[in-house]
């Protein structure tokens, strides 16, 4: 009679085998075998494996026509990595893309089995055959969940067998031969609780688990001759991996959709963020507008349309504390999703980190700034101190001028933000005739009305576990309308609203310290009291 497993076990079952994929996928990479591969897909050897484990799974439930929820789950939950979206996908009820991607990865040829395949011939050691039984046992799991054992699932096993036969077959003298011969037993056996307290076992040491794999073999009535002996794996060095060139097109062009849509993501997930900060309306849509433009232009040369020049650098505008090194570091992120950037970092500096006080260094200390920013975004604080007014010989022309030629050396991995306030930025501007051309897009950010700093200060104390009284607010809301334009400048926008949340802080903690005891409301509440100018 067949053995029932329950879903714990089950889950439990598919975690080790999948262990033991990632296991063998890490001795890929470190003998060099996953090297092109990883830079043609620009994708990881996990991310691939995850992929792969992910694509069969859900390949097998629409076999099955079981694309129940608890069947969607356990192809998510398998792996490390969600590479499918399906979690996001059972949420929104459609599994058209899911679907979509899987079908379209697995028309390829298998990479992984691919590159097991050719290690496995150049170091005499047989791991595509245990590459591969890990990857059915992971698919008998799933088989067999909620107590049903599919009988679709022969079928599908057979189909993608003979498809990949060819990797597998190669290893005929091979200790580790996975044949069809093998499978049909494999699948009328159900000795999946074996083949676990196998891999319990074994633990973490893999040769272990290769001796006993020749007992489980035999268990099941499957052995060969060479099953029976052992092959000293040669300590010869690796060859290089390769992946040619028919297949490497082809699994470019299966994971490109997979990608687009892990941007897409993020991108969502970064304007979210930049939506979720206060004000800044017009940033905000300014924001949106680059993307939407940035984007049009990838479509445009994906269709090989006439282009048009555009500058990804940028002037902010406003007065401090107003969100501009927030906004920017979000920017950098946001360029490397869209494939303008290769990092997406930000390095922030200001006229002390590009200006030196001899003759010919400034353009030393620009070029090491320059450098460390490569592949995201250099930040220039206050850049308009690099052109004093009514200033001779200053240094900062240096820098400046060293600062247009590095952004034409680099135009291709370099995005430049200039910040500060609007009149003296135009001054900047006017320092190098080559700034213009290169800095076309300004972004202004306003002031923070009264309103949007009384939600800045809620916020702070929020996420710092303290809430604010009427009366405080009203107190703080009465400071605010209270200054004239100069304090209000002086103030700071949401910085002088952090200097001033830290203030009721020590204020609240001056005064509560004297009670004889402090209930949980006495240490999280600011009061009036403790408002001050």
């Amino acid at each position: 009679m067949q053995k029932q497993y329950s879903n714990e076990q089950l889950h439990q079952i598919a975690g080790e085998n999948y262990r033991l994929l990632s296991e063998y996928c890490v001795t890929l990479e470190q003998d060099g075998y996953f090297t092109k591969a990883g830079e043609v897909l620009q994708l990881s050897v996990e991310e691939v494996l995850d992929l792969y484990v992910q694509s069969l799974l859900v390949q097998f439930l629409v076999f099955g026509k079981r694309l129940d929820k608890e069947e969607v789950l356990f192809a998510k939950e398998v792996t490390e990595r969600d590479m499918l979206g399906l979690g996001a996908a059972w949420e929104t009820g459609d599994l058209r893309d899911a679907v979509s991607h899987s079908a379209k990865f697995l028309e390829n040829p298998p990479i992984l089995l691919q590159l097991f395949c050719l290690r496995d011939q150049e170091k005499h050691i047989g791991v595509t055959g245990l590459f591969f039984d890990s990857l059915l046992n992971i698919m008998i799991c799933l088989s067999y969940l909620n107590q049903v054992r599919d009988t679709n699932l022969s079928k599908f096993i057979g189909l993608y067998f003979d498809k990949v036969a060819v990797f597998l077959e190669n290893h005929a003298d091979e200790a580790f031969t996975i044949d069809g011969k093998y499978i049909f037993k494999k699948l009328c056996s159900g000795n999946l609780s074996e083949g676990c307290r196998l891999l319990r076992e074994a633990g973490d040491d893999f040769s272990a688990y290769k001796s006993k794999y020749f007992y489980y073999r035999q268990s099941m009535g499957t052995a060969t001759a060479s099953d029976t002996r052992s092959r000293e794996t040669q300590n010869t060095e690796a060859a290089p991996g390769y992946l040619p060139e028919a297949l490497a097109d082809a699994a470019e062009e299966a994971v490109e959709s997979i990608r687009e849509k892990k941007a897409e993501e993020e991108i969502t997930r970064l304007t979210a963020e930049l939506n979720r900060m206060v004000g800044l309306s017009e940033v905000k849509e300014e924001i949106r507008s680059l993307i939407n433009l940035i984007k049009v232009k990838r479509l445009r040369e994906k269709y090989k349309l006439p282009q048009m020049n555009m500058s990804y650098h940028m002037v902010f505008t406003g007065s401090p504390g107003t969100g501009k090194t927030t906004v920017a570091r979000l920017v950098a992120q946001i360029y490397k999703e869209l494939g303008i950037l290769s990092k997406g970092t930000l390095t922030e500096t200001d006229r002390s980190g590009l200006v030196a006080g001899y003759v010919g260094q400034t353009a030393l200390k620009v070029k090491d700034t320059v450098e460390r920013a490569l592949g995201g975004v250099l930040f220039i604080d206050e850049a308009y101190t690099l052109a004093p007014e009514n200033t001779g010989n200053d240094f900062g022309t240096e820098a400046i001028d060293t600062l247009v030629k590095l952004m034409e050396d680099h135009r291709d991995n370099l995005v430049i933000i200039v910040a500060g306030y609007t009149d003296e930025m135009q001054r900047f501007l006017r320092a190098n005739t080559g700034l213009y051309s290169r800095f076309n897009k300004f972004i202004t950010f306003a002031d923070y009305s009264e309103e949007e700093l009384l939600e800045i200060l809620d916020s702070m104390a929020a996420e710092a576990g303290f809430c604010l009284t009427e009366g405080a607010r009203t107190k703080v809301a009465g400071m605010l309308a209270g200054m004239d334009a100069t304090a209000r400048k002086e103030f700071g926008n949401a910085r002088g609203i952090r200097n001033l949340f830290e203030r009721l802080v020590s204020n609240q903690a001056n005064r509560i310290i004297a009670y004889n005891s402090q209930s949980i409301k006495d240490i999280t509440i600011l009061t009036e009291d403790d408002v001050t100018v």
